[in-house]
């Protein structure tokens, strides 16, 4: 008798685990993949991944915004759906654009930020580190990165490796999207004393490894440990103080320092087809 294999663990079967993307993007692949699985198997009684429809992918669409998810997972969720579909080799049963599903997101950019409230926040943070609260610690050492470099939220909790080629000094970006890493020369006096401020922190924490997060802690736990600190001090996206809008500080700043466009972009993690006024006025 030929045992049955549930259309979920073919499909995650299918995609594999793509070990260049960083441990929580492939998280939520692997996630995402599993649901959408499990709901074509209960709604339709597909048993063979191979013999997905478009009709499969209308229908999962339907159910996304019958919940009522924001537009962002929506998109997260069919990132996978399309994974599946290119394993399989039938890409088209998927539509490339999202916005012919009806999933668009609204942007508003560059982003407001409100550096009076982010002076309050990263004091509320700095008063714990002082007190030896580890959490603080670790979340005051990882915006110190984000100030200096225009790290994204999770790369400031994952790069720490440092390099020193010419008699410059480079910090190795680790946790981009796309498990992309890219090099940042530390140019500024502010940028070096973050770069101490993180191999502090690590030393304190008793890290072997010089990163941040402490010892008894996950990535995923130092990640959701960090946004629920940064929230409770009175950082948020609505009083114009969350922690992306640091990287837009960032992007502001070097343009008013006559850095081009491209090199901005290309320090904060993006590719050519991202467009600077995301972050810059036009």
């Amino acid at each position: 008798m030929v045992k049955h294999i549930s259309l979920a663990r073919q499909a995650l079967t299918r995609i594999g685990k793509n070990w260049s993307l960083s441990s929580l993007t492939r998280e939520k692949i692997l996630s995402n993949t599993k649901e959408f699985a499990q709901y074509v198997a209960k709604s339709f009684g597909l048993e063979r991944i191979e013999n997905l429809k478009p009709g499969h992918v209308q229908s999962y669409v339907e159910n996304l915004h019958a919940r009522g998810l924001s537009a962002s997972t929506m998109a997260d969720k069919l990132t996978a759906v399309r994974m599946i579909a290119s394993a399989i080799g039938k890409q088209n049963i998927v539509e490339r654009h999202n916005a012919a599903y009806g999933i668009v997101r609204s942007r508003i950019n560059p982003q407001a930020v409100n550096h009076d409230r982010l002076v309050e926040v990263r004091q509320a943070i700095s008063a714990r580190a002082d007190q030896g609260d580890r959490i603080a610690l670790m979340v005051r050492a990882a915006d110190s990165l984000r100030v200096a470099f225009g790290l994204r939220a999770k790369e400031s909790l994952m790069s720490s490796r440092v390099e020193l080629r010419g008699g410059k000094l480079f910090i190795h970006v680790e946790g981009a999207k796309g498990g992309r890493p890219r090099q940042l020369e530390a140019r500024t006096e502010g940028q070096q004393k973050a770069i101490q401020l993180v191999t502090e922190t690590a030393r304190a924490l008793g890290s072997g490894t010089g990163r941040i997060i402490p010892t008894n802690m996950t990535l995923k736990q130092a990640y959701d440990a960090q946004r629920n600190l940064w929230r409770e001090c009175g950082g948020t996206r609505a009083c114009g103080a969350n922690m992306h809008g640091e990287r837009h500080s960032y992007a502001r700043e070097r343009d008013a320092q006559g850095a081009a466009r491209s090199a901005i972009m290309s320090e904060l993690g993006h590719g050519e087809d991202r467009s600077p006024s995301a972050y810059l006025e036009k």
